[in-house]
């Protein structure tokens, strides 16, 4: 290659003596580039060590089913993240309720509107930030006061976020399945929960059934042929009597022991006719809607003048509804539907129940016959339920956040919001009211009563909107007991 001798030499002696004098520059550029590979090696090892352990958080978070549970995980997990805390927020028409938080010290917002949604902010010493699901149903919200790089887990937090959001409505579908469930168990011999004039007759056989001592009843549907029979109460007795309830397609067969008296027929004759003549055109008559609902009303507030102990207690509920509601900023319509429902909440308590009202000892079969209020209201509703959607708020109304309640034994998001907002409302209003098997609690006392109720009774969102102004409704009921 070089055809100068001398030349070639020359160029030997200088790299001899640039490696020479120069071999711990080389020496440092081998040890730079194993750090790299080393550096690199260590990086792909816990990127891939960071993915498996994701992937294995996701798998485990996939399993749960119970949106607590959900919530808890992923609380858990942004504060494994070195974050103080974390809160979860719901989509409830234009803004977002507070569903679950930790840790409970920090002083969290019970609702959030969109506009306050921003990538990140500063509050006091906390540095807040924000993620919406995919969907934006869900906000999860973070505090932090180090710097923590929440940006590296975005994606996986909003894959966690979407999840979570979806169980939220496969929990809607298992919800309803199990109303279905439990609703044939706790009155497969009075009615099936559907809508329309059907449900209400059927509900009235029911009761005519039980309080006249039937032995046995039938409803029949005319305009049915293939399938007439719509009710029926399998055993007979020696005499019947048979109704053609005036304005429908409907006949009931009544079967007694022992002949009916002609005034009690003419008696049942009329009663089955009216609720005919109600249930037929209920539809098409919005001013038969309001007719019964005034019925109702009126039929409430007898019931609570025989009481000695419920004088105004649905107007104190519904009072203190409206203003939980209004706190936690829901639509006119919604309330005006949560008022209604609050009203309406113990329509149920007919019959036999009513005996029970002032009662200081009840029997445990009693007990399992007052439970089932809710369910026989939520039916006496049903007919101008698409008016006024008020059968879920009654249904629903003695459920509890934590499992406890009844009839269904429903826990979180199974109850509807509305239902919710009542339950807190009658909770109060009964723990400050007395009966006849304990004194009454002093304001202050309901209170701290209430504020460790959270997320047991109801949603700590729903105890929290309560508190912000329950001097003013304490208030509001002094003067309506002054009156």
């Amino acid at each position: 290659m070089f055809h100068n001798p001398l030349l070639f030499e020359k160029i030997q002696d200088i790299v001899y003596g640039v490696a020479i004098n120069l071999w711990w520059v080389f020496a440092l550029l081998a040890l730079l580039f194993f750090w790299l590979t080393l550096k690199l090696f260590r990086s792909k090892v816990q990127s891939e060590a960071k993915f498996e352990r994701q992937n294995r958080l996701l798998k485990d978070f996939a399993k749960l089913s119970k949106t607590q549970d959900m919530e808890n995980f992923i609380l858990e997990y942004v504060q494994s993240l070195g974050a103080e805390g974390a809160a979860l927020y719901l989509r409830r028409g234009d803004i977002f309720i507070m569903q679950a938080r930790a840790p409970q010290t920090i002083s969290w917002d019970t609702r959030l509107y969109p506009k306050d949604i921003a990538q990140q902010e500063k509050k006091g010493i906390y540095d807040v930030f924000y993620l919406l699901s995919p969907q934006e149903e869900v906000v999860l919200v973070i505090y932090t006061k180090k710097s923590v790089d929440l940006e590296e887990y975005d994606g996986f937090l909003e894959m966690m976020l979407a999840l979570y959001a979806q169980s939220l409505s496969l929990a809607k579908g298992r919800h309803m399945a199990k109303v279905s469930d439990a609703s044939k168990s706790l009155l497969s011999n009075v009615m099936k929960l559907q809508y329309g004039t059907e449900t209400f007759l059927k509900f009235i056989v029911s009761l005519l059934f039980k309080a006249e001592g039937a032995t046995g009843v039938i409803l029949k549907n005319r305009e049915k042929p293939g399938k007439q029979v719509v009710f029926k109460s399998p055993q007979k007795g020696k005499y019947s009597k048979v109704f053609y309830i005036r304005n429908t397609p409907y006949i009931l067969e009544l079967y007694t022991r022992v002949p009916l008296p002609k005034e009690k027929i003419a008696e049942l004759g009329a009663f089955l006719d009216l609720a005919g003549s109600y249930f037929e055109n209920i539809k098409a008559n919005s001013k038969m809607v309001l007719n019964y609902i005034n019925f109702l009303r009126l039929s409430n507030r007898a019931l609570e003048l025989q009481s000695r102990y419920f004088a105004n207690h649905s107007e104190k509920v519904r009072i203190v509804s409206v203003e939980i509601a209004k706190n936690l900023f829901l639509d006119e319509k919604v309330i005006d539907t949560i008022a209604l429902g609050a009203e309406l909440h113990d329509i149920g308590m007919v019959g036999k129940i009513e005996q029970f009202l002032d009662s200081d000892k009840i029997k445990d079969k009693d007990l399992d016959l007052i439970r089932y209020h809710p369910v026989i209201g939520s039916v006496i509703v049903e007919p101008i339920d698409k008016v006024y959607p008020i059968a879920p708020i009654i249904r629903y109304h003695h459920e509890r956040y934590d499992g406890s309640g009844y009839p269904y034994g429903l826990s979180g998001d199974e109850i509807p919001l509305e239902a919710q907002i009542v339950a807190l409302a009658e909770y109060y209003v009964g723990v400050t009211s007395p009966r006849a098997y304990r004194k009454a609690k002093s304001h202050e006392e309901a209170i701290q009563d209430i504020q460790n109720q959270k997320d047991k009774l109801v949603a700590a969102s729903v105890i929290d909107a309560f508190l912000e102004s329950h001097e003013k409704t304490a208030k509001k009921l002094e003067l309506l007991d002054i009156k």
